[in-house]
């Protein structure tokens, strides 16, 4: 049986409800719910806390007990936020786990972390692989276990960026492709999306598509 494909949803957050049930949708018809990522943003723009918006919060855990998987991706996403000092990662980290525990949430389950636009400083990275927390990047994931960073190669690409429906067939043949190959070479494979960029066009429909292909392996 193929390793089948991991899906990290970035920018999870109050802003995008309702092109995260749509998305959602679509992954529990393939019981993909178990292979699913969410990494909140726990601010967004500092205009919009995880803890106003209760009913967001109470569909995060429904997600979450139907197999979801919540992990952190940012603070407020302004600029390069986690490209910044030790004490600043670590105060930024802290804030972001009170937020989280005060809606609920365990934060010593949180095992993954995507640096916003994938920029990190190396005192950043050290500050969330202290934690235990692995990094995960483009084309490869930091991980640290018992004490020990290593860096492990991944396949993680996004094919649905604003993907106009004209483009859906060209960009499943270049998943799959892509697909196949990771397996060949015995790399995870990640499929990025985002919030309202895969909900433009023909990005859902990729995603069904793609997710109804490899659901058969």
């Amino acid at each position: 049986m193929k390793q089948k494909p991991i899906i990290l949803i970035h920018d999870v957050s109050p802003v995008y409800f309702e092109e995260l049930k749509k998305i959602t949708k679509v992954i529990d018809k393939y019981h993909y719910q178990n292979m699913t990522y969410l990494f909140l943003i726990v601010n967004h723009a500092n205009e919009h806390n995880l803890k106003n918006y209760p009913e967001f919060v109470d569909y995060l855990h429904k997600l979450e007990r139907e197999g979801y998987h919540i992990e952190f991706h940012a603070y407020n996403h302004v600029g390069n936020e986690f490209d910044c000092n030790k004490t600043t990662a670590k105060e930024k980290l802290n804030k972001s786990f009170e937020i989280l525990e005060e809606c609920g949430f365990k934060t010593k389950d949180i095992d993954y972390f995507i640096p916003p636009r994938y920029k990190i400083s190396e005192d950043a990275k050290k500050v969330f692989l202290q934690k235990n927390i692995t990094i995960i990047f483009k084309n490869k994931m930091i991980t640290n276990k018992n004490g020990s960073v290593s860096d492990i190669e991944i396949t993680n690409k996004e094919y649905t960026w604003y993907l106009q429906k004209s483009l859906v067939s060209s960009a499943k043949k270049s998943v799959i492709i892509d697909y196949n190959l990771s397996i060949k070479e015995k790399k995870l494979f990640f499929l990025s999306i985002h919030p309202k960029a895969v909900n433009y066009g023909g990005g859902l429909e990729f995603l069904d598509e793609f997710l109804n292909e490899t659901s058969k392996n």
